[in-house]
């Protein structure tokens, strides 16, 4: 009897579980996939913006996991459309010129901030980049507000503010045509679900995702 118990139970849990999934699986198939909505862009990048100072990340908590790629995803994701040339700023040209290593859009920026990165750099703009939440376990979360600046004229060229989870079946679609893209590379057909298991490659659909929002010139 007891025997029995067992195997109607394992048989529940194991036809309760598949339901689950089938159910899951129903809602993202019926998704359509994530698009940015809370976002401000100029309706054309001005002839002379080709060359933009990329700050480093700025996170509430500088001990934050993600600050250890962030910067270098951010970046390089930004590269790849071409649309200007990104030049990072180190943490350590920050620390220098600036007093600490990492700014935050929304604070008072430092006395001659503009004309430093402008004689420094050569620069025509410059991004920052604030991961304002960070979730590095299942589903996993990055939240994100960036403003894109012309250095002549202060003025706005791009802003961004969103929080994109992985819990979200839109954002489950999203993220499987990117890695499908290949987008991310050394991934294999057998690990579909990694880009949602991994906070690093996470980050980079949500930087591809939000700089695919970025005015043309």
């Amino acid at each position: 009897m007891k025997f029995l118990a067992f195997l109607s139970l394992t048989f529940f849990i194991f036809t309760s579980s598949s339901c689950r999934k089938f159910e899951q699986e129903k809602i993202i198939a019926g998704a359509e996939p994530y698009k940015p909505t809370n976002l401000y862009p100029v309706e054309r990048l001005p002839t002379y913006f080709n060359r933009v100072a990329v700050m480093p990340c700025y996170h509430p908590d500088p001990s934050s996991p993600v600050l250890t790629f962030g910067d270098d995803v951010f970046v390089k994701e930004m590269s790849k459309f071409g649309v200007f040339e990104p030049i990072s700023v180190s943490t350590k040209f920050c620390k220098d010129f600036f007093g600490k290593e990492r700014l935050s859009s929304s604070e008072a920026l430092p006395e001659n901030f503009l004309k430093i990165l402008v004689e420094k750099f050569g620069a025509n703009g410059v991004l920052f980049v604030d991961l304002h939440s960070f979730r590095a376990y299942r589903p996993l979360s990055l939240g994100v507000r960036a403003k894109l600046v012309d250095l002549k004229s202060g003025e706005f060229m791009w802003a961004i503010d969103e929080t994109i989870d992985s819990g979200e079946a839109s954002v489950m679609v999203a993220a499987n045509l990117y890695q499908r893209g290949n987008h991310v590379q050394a991934l294999s057909e057998k690990t579909s679900s990694s880009i949602l298991q991994s906070p690093r490659l996470f980050s980079k659909f949500v930087a591809h995702t939000l700089f695919s929002t970025l005015p043309k010139r």
